[in-house]
């Protein structure tokens, strides 16, 4: 059996969808006999990797130069490599043109069309929406981009949904076949740590052995709540006098706006994208808390990867990643920066050894790339 992945949503500079994709062809390539086929967009259209795991690059244009996101334009030559491979899956990671194209194509051709619902795309129409036609809006976008996700799904044989926050949105929109398949971790590589590893790690990081360590990883932009994030750096500031530092991991749009706050307030320092996963482990491992701000996320893979490594976190409650923590303990569920800070001060006063054997372990027991990949190779077979 051939697989077929396709995606707008991939950059060099890393990503959920990335992570989902590499894990899935290294699956692929040491538990199946399947072959596998990527196609994402790049600077020119060509084959970057051959034999059972292929990658293939669509031309299109940079849509962001910092996180390298392409919008994949040139949809003849995505025909030609469906044509040319006949892959038996083909699975859009994205609800896009290329998706209807794709759609279209395994229609034509007796293939087996499916959606991995990674981004809830509605909420980025929304944000600008609302910014410039007001409320009123919102039910009538949120009942177009339902009737558009339906109907694009429709054909398929089922959209992979990785949160049951998200199933219950789209089966409210009535999108058929809905297929919850949780993500996973590298529990090789994000893992614990011992105390006398970890004081290791703060020394060859520049990290204080004295100090608490609170951690953010992921793009600096909106759709990530960085604004909201530098807020609440501020409140703690006022909050939680004694000493303790700010790490934020990561790159985006908003660069420029991070790195003049950090200017300003020295207790935060900024660390540009980590590209190799045992690098970016370390952090985690070092550190002594995760905060999240995001509001949108369709599931929070950082989540588990700072988990897996014995890092606690805190987040805002109601969304999908409060379906990934082992601890719920102060998140807060009013949305803002004065309720974040708040928690992040109270839980930083609460954090024992205790907490952090207990986020390893429930990552261990409940997620992982293996458990992930199993399945969904299951109910691909089941077509055939």
């Amino acid at each position: 059996m051939k697989i077929c992945d396709l995606t707008q949503m991939y950059s060099p500079r890393g990503g959920g969808v990335r992570s989902y994709l590499l894990a899935k062809r290294e699956f692929i390539r040491n538990h199946t006999s399947h072959e596998h086929l990527l196609i994402v967009p790049g600077e020119r259209t060509e084959q970057v990797e051959a034999g059972r795991t292929q990658i293939w690059t669509v031309k299109g244009p940079m849509v962001n130069a910092t996180s390298r996101y392409r919008w994949m334009m040139d949809l003849p030559a995505l025909l030609r490599i469906l044509y040319q491979e006949q892959p038996t899956i083909v699975e859009a990671g994205d609800p896009y043109h290329a998706a209807m194209v794709a759609r279209n194509w395994a229609n034509r051709r007796g293939s087996h069309f499916y959606m991995f619902y990674h981004s809830h795309f509605p909420d980025a129409i929304l944000r600008t929406v609302l910014k410039f036609a007001g409320t009123w809006a919102r039910a009538v976008t949120e009942q177009l981009a339902g009737d558009y996700l339906r109907n694009l799904a429709l054909p398929g044989k089922g959209v992979f949904v990785a949160s049951h926050h998200l199933v219950r949105v789209l089966r409210g929109w009535a999108v058929p076949r809905l297929i919850h398949l949780p993500l996973g971790v590298n529990t090789a590589i994000f893992r614990p740590v011992s105390d006398r590893a970890r004081v290791e790690i703060r020394k060859k990081l520049g990290l204080p052995e004295d100090q608490p360590v609170v951690l953010y990883v992921g793009r600096f932009s909106p759709d990530k709540d960085t604004a909201l994030l530098l807020r609440t750096w501020k409140k703690i500031e006022k909050l939680h006098p004694s000493k303790w530092v700010g790490v934020m991991v990561g790159d985006g749009q908003m660069k420029e706006v991070v790195e003049r706050y950090i200017r300003n307030h020295p207790r935060v320092r900024r660390i540009p994208y980590i590209k190799h996963p045992e690098d970016l482990a370390e952090w985690y491992q070092a550190a002594d808390l995760l905060i999240h701000p995001g509001r949108w996320e369709t599931f929070g893979l950082v989540l588990l990867e700072a988990q897996a490594c014995g890092l606690p976190a805190v987040a805002f409650r109601g969304g999908a990643m409060e379906e990934q923590a082992a601890d719920l303990t102060d998140w807060p569920v009013e949305i803002g920066s004065t309720a974040l800070a708040e928690a992040v001060v109270r839980r930083l006063a609460s954090l024992s050894q205790a907490s952090r054997d207990k986020a390893a372990r429930y990552v261990l027991a409940h997620f992982s790339w293996e458990k992930t990949f199993a399945r969904q190779m299951k109910i691909y077979e089941s077509c055939e």
